[in-house]
């Protein structure tokens, strides 16, 4: 998976510089499906990386621009990250401890041929956000 996102990197004009190895293991390897810019920090810095934040973030938006991660941006108005596998998905994030989990489940089919039968507009992209408590939280 490593390699494949590397090739994908240099077909895009960027270097295979040690920091985006880096930040990409950091994505490869985390236990969390969305990492704030902040962690990414965090976790760099844990492998023995001397990276700065402003590195991290540069690099980051590389990614962006790349299209090898997604920005998801949050009620809490924090951004967090995510690899693009173009896996269609949507994120259900608990109230209480913040963590966050995914699915497959999409609503949009049936939503987008409502919205033909009403009007002319085309959707071309949509993110939806389930918000309430995780298993752990509602059993607290």
């Amino acid at each position: 998976m490593r390699e494949a996102l590397e090739i994908l990197l240099k077909k895009k004009g960027y270097k295979i510089t040690t920091q985006r190895k880096a930040i990409l293991n950091v994505f490869l390897n985390s236990q969390k499906h969305l990492l704030t810019a902040a962690e990414v920090y965090e976790l760099v810095s844990k492998n023995n990386h001397s990276l700065n934040f402003s590195t991290v973030y540069r690099n980051l938006e590389v990614l962006l621009n790349t299209d090898l991660i997604k920005r998801v941006n949050l009620d809490n108005g924090v951004n967090s990250y995510e690899l693009n596998l173009d896996d269609h998905h949507h994120h259900l994030i608990c109230l209480k401890c913040g963590c966050t989990e995914t699915t497959t489940y999409c609503p949009m089919e049936e939503i987008n041929k409502s919205i033909n039968q009403i009007s002319d507009f085309i959707p071309t992209d949509h993110k939806l956000e389930i918000y309430g408590y995780c298993g752990k939280c509602n059993k607290a």
